[in-house]
């Protein structure tokens, strides 16, 4: 920038002069930069609108398409203490009667008591002692140890030992190579204690491997015990497995001792209830934040502040003017509108699902209603004692779930799978939005940087004016200066003759 001469000569403020020329071009710059913001604002509050609308998608519209969230059972055993038991959505309601005679084991394995060091001297033996001070290792620097967990022609698992490992690295290097066994090492009894984590005839711990090494660690001749099946009855039927953990005919059962057990399951009406409510509940939150935002008040004259307007304003009003603004960036928008259109459609009359072959066609044979035009789709649940306005209806769903729970779950599975297939729909991934998101996303990108570069333009732009201004007013005052200059010479000139 050229030398500034700031009103020496003519006596003007140019500084400020110029400062006042230039809030006039600065305002081009304002109106863009404001633009951006409210673009960026407008892409966060989607983001989080985004952000609820999947969390419903993956949750309560998932859970109304499977069959497994209505269905499900209950189950009372007549003595927990020998059976306990789950029914998955297959298992058969009634009494079932069950008789363990026999539960399933383990092998188990516990070596000798190491009393004696290499050199036969008496020994308390830790974690911390190291296998060389057990075992002469000679010229060697490792040994081999080997560990089965099958009765019969089971791959043995070979295991490293270095001489300077210590008890409780053994114990670890052996449990990170053979998963399916349990080791420890017991100090309060020196001597190494295996079990297999399977159970079931076919198991039996063996070690193989070095024989002084074996010998060191207590199980020489050391095998383990041979693991049993177990047996039961299941309604008249026995049955055999290799676990106590057992799937039969949908019920998982857990074997703790032997006896007799009656076990019985029934539907579960009130978690299939819940569930209905559950979906009911989230459904009318999203669809309220939805509303609002598209039926928020238009706002007039109001736009982000600069900071020279921020500086005039206080905190509390700064946050009130600008949420003024960012409550009303989502008014009347087309992807919402579309949105709550849809889901409207489907939950609310149910008129977009296939309902040919359902015994209940609509959910307001279900009691599922939709109440006052002004509340825009809220659902209500005829005779709930949560919703004021409907309690004291008859309740509908209760009623059908007691008397048919199976096509009650059919109409709101064929509900469910509309309405995720339509977010699902909404959510794909195009030129101008990304995967699982509702919004244009990567429109909103691609124009917040075509805001910036308009910026930066402009900027540059108004540093070009503000330093022709300058040189403007430099070359006034040089010019005035010059004249001034002039003038005293002319009158020094005139006062000079007389």
């Amino acid at each position: 920038m050229a030398v500034q001469f700031s009103g020496l000569a003519s006596g003007l403020d140019t500084d400020n002069i110029i400062k006042e020329l230039m809030k006039a071009e600065r305002m081009k710059v304002d109106k863009v930069k404001k633009q951006k913001t409210k673009l960026e604002w407008r892409k966060d509050i989607w983001k989080e609108m985004n952000k609820k609308l999947y969390s419903f998608y993956t949750k309560q519209v998932y859970n109304l398409r499977s069959k497994g969230t209505f269905m499900k059972k209950t189950t009372v055993s007549s003595n927990d203490s020998i059976i306990s038991a789950k029914a998955n959505v297959n298992a058969a309601e009634g009494t079932h009667t069950l008789t363990v005679t026999q539960l399933a084991k383990a092998s188990f394995l516990t070596g000798d008591k190491i009393t004696k060091d290499k050199d036969n001297n008496d020994i308390d033996v830790e974690a911390s002692t190291k296998i060389s001070e057990l075992l002469d290792f000679g010229a060697d620097t490792e040994k081999m140890i080997s560990i089965t967990t099958q009765k019969n022609g089971g791959t043995p698992v070979e295991i490293t030992i270095g001489k300077d490992d210590t008890m409780a690295q053994i114990v670890y290097n052996i449990k990170k190579a053979v998963a399916d066994v349990n080791i420890s090492f017991d100090s309060n009894f020196d001597r190494v204690m295996m079990s297999s984590k399977n159970q079931g005839e076919d198991v039996k711990l063996q070690v193989g491997g070095d024989a002084n090494l074996i010998k060191a660690l207590g199980l020489e001749g050391k095998v383990g015990t041979d693991g049993e099946n177990s047996i039961f009855t299941y309604n008249g039927t026995e049955l055999v497995s290799d676990s106590n953990e057992i799937t039969v005919n949908g019920l998982t059962l857990t074997l703790k001792a032997k006896g007799d057990v009656n076990i019985t399951v029934n539907q579960d009406t009130q978690a299939m209830y819940d569930n209905v409510k559950d979906f009911i509940t989230e459904y009318n939150k999203i669809l309220v934040e939805i509303n609002e935002k598209l039926g928020a008040d238009r706002v007039v004259g109001y736009e982000p502040l600069t900071q020279d307007e921020k500086k005039a304003m206080s905190e509390d009003d700064i946050k009130l003017w600008e949420q003024k603004i960012k409550d009303s960036l989502l008014r009347r928008d087309d992807i919402l509108t579309s949105l709550v259109d849809s889901m409207r459609s489907i939950v609310g009359s149910s008129s977009g699902v296939d309902t040919s072959g359902l015994d209940y066609r609509y959910l307001s044979e279900l009691g599922i209603v939709t109440g006052k035009y002004t509340e825009k789709g809220i659902l209500h649940i005829d005779g709930d004692e949560d919703d004021t306005l409907y309690a004291a209806k008859t309740n509908k769903l209760k009623e059908a779930i007691e008397q048919d729970p199976e096509k009650v779950a059919d109409l709101l599975n064929a509900i469910g799978d509309k309405l995720y297939s339509k977010m699902q729909e909404k959510m794909k991934s195009t030129e101008i939005s990304s995967a699982f998101t509702f919004f244009n996303d990567k429109q909103m990108d691609n124009q917040i940087d075509d805001y910036k570069d308009r910026i930066t333009v402009l900027e540059d732009k108004l540093t070009s004016i503000e330093e022709r201004y300058y040189r403007q007013f430099t070359a006034m005052e040089k010019a005035i200066q010059m004249m001034n200059s002039q003038s005293a010479s002319l009158a020094s000139m005139l006062g000079g003759s007389r």
